[in-house]
């Protein structure tokens, strides 16, 4: 079974990157305790900016690659 994650796109330089959070970074840091997709989007949506954010230090570190969020991706963002 593939882990479950939410996928979503981010423009660098004007093209379209895949980046993805997931599920054990929703639970952590956003307050998602299900499996369903119902879940995973409303804990996405609630917690949109600071994905955002991390995806966006993310992309400026590996110059704008595809970017899967983990929970520590979060953790720095939480501490500031």
């Amino acid at each position: 079974m593939a882990a479950a994650r939410v996928a979503f796109e981010a423009k660098v330089d004007g093209r379209e990157v895949w980046c993805s959070v997931s599920l054990d970074a929703l639970n952590d840091h956003f307050g998602n305790s299900g499996t369903s997709s119902h879940d995973l989007l409303s804990a996405f949506e609630g917690g949109r900016v600071q994905i955002e954010d991390a995806a966006r230090r993310a992309l400026e570190r590996n110059h704008g690659q595809s970017v899967e969020l983990e929970p520590s991706d979060f953790k720095t963002s939480r501490s500031m």
